[in-house]
């Protein structure tokens, strides 16, 4: 059952990764155009991807061949959210550490507690309306009124939000893969991985939709477009 999930996932996350790459595509397009309806719109198909890629890389990972035995997979998948699902996930790979370094390992679970908590378990929310449809004004829970917080949280979201949480999310999913599957090399990787994650989530700070914006408008590639479709119009 494992390698058919696994499989599966694969081949699911591969048409994901084509989908994220068309969308990112057209978000440059309606950015050179000026098309801020189409951005937007655009921006909720990706969060919308998004919380598809979340879901089915982590079913890929838990599913990948010699990661955890069938009777792991049953208590991960027994938790009652993704989020809780991912920390019965991390808990269990370190729980296969061949080490006598307690330590370490404590230091280590911290740090990926601490990454999985910011940036996975604390934007959920985000992605949980996403996908119930809530994407101007969100519910609480039960459904019974509006959560203004998070309305709020939701109208600030812009693609460039959407996608550092992708790539936070691939460097955090590396790094729990490289705990379960390469044993000999994840003192290496581990530090590596966490370093990647820490120096990308340092450098984009300051990273913003607009910053995307000047960015792409202010390029010669864009210019050239400019030229090319538009000549000496205005635009």
């Amino acid at each position: 059952m494992a390698e058919e999930i696994f499989t599966a996932s694969t081949e699911n996350l591969r048409d994901l990764k084509k989908q994220r790459k068309r969308i990112c595509a057209l978000v440059n397009r309606a950015i050179r155009e000026k098309q801020d309806p189409d951005l937007i719109s655009l921006t909720k198909m990706y969060a919308l991807l998004y919380s598809a890629y979340v879901e089915t890389s982590f079913l890929k990972l838990i599913h990948t061949p010699k990661a955890f035995t069938e009777s792991e997979i049953i208590q991960i998948m027994a938790e009652r959210n993704l989020e809780q699902k991912w920390l019965k996930c991390v808990d269990l790979a370190f729980n296969k550490l061949n080490t006598t370094n307690l330590g370490e390992v404590a230091n280590k679970k911290q740090t990926l507690h601490r990454l999985l908590q910011e940036y996975i378990i604390d934007p959920s929310q985000i992605r949980n309306k996403v996908a119930h449809g809530q994407w101007v004004y969100c519910l609480n829970n039960e459904c019974t009124k509006v959560n203004h917080d998070t309305t709020a949280l939701m109208a600030n979201l812009d693609f460039v939000k959407i996608e550092k949480y992708f790539c936070i999310y691939d460097k955090f999913h590396q790094c729990i893969l490289d705990l379960l599957i390469s044993h000999r090399t994840h003192y290496r990787d581990y530090y590596q991985i966490i370093t990647e994650l820490q120096d990308y989530v340092d450098s984009t700070k300051s990273w913003s939709l607009e910053t995307k914006k000047h960015q792409i408008l202010s390029s010669s590639k864009y210019q050239n477009y400019k030229e090319k479709n538009y000549g000496n119009g205005a635009y």
